[in-house]
């Protein structure tokens, strides 16, 4: 199953993907999205440096999967 950034409504294949698009990407219209689902993206930033694997992408990803059910 595909999934649409709700930030710029791209397709990937997964969550992680995507979230690696929205981390990467990182303008304001991305940034604005994790606002509003209440992340801060350089709190996100700061999680995925100090830590081992994809831990802030695991978050993201997971915000992403749900608001493809909403």
């Amino acid at each position: 199953m595909n999934l649409i950034c709700p930030a710029c409504k791209k397709e990937y294949p997964n969550g992680l993907e995507t979230a690696r698009h929205v981390m990467g990407t990182g303008d304001k219209k991305h940034r604005d999205w994790l606002a509003s689902e209440g992340e801060n993206y350089g709190d996100l930033l700061v999680l995925q440096a100090t830590n081992p694997g994809n831990a802030s992408y695991m978050v993201v990803a997971n915000l992403i999967e749900k608001a493809q059910k909403k």
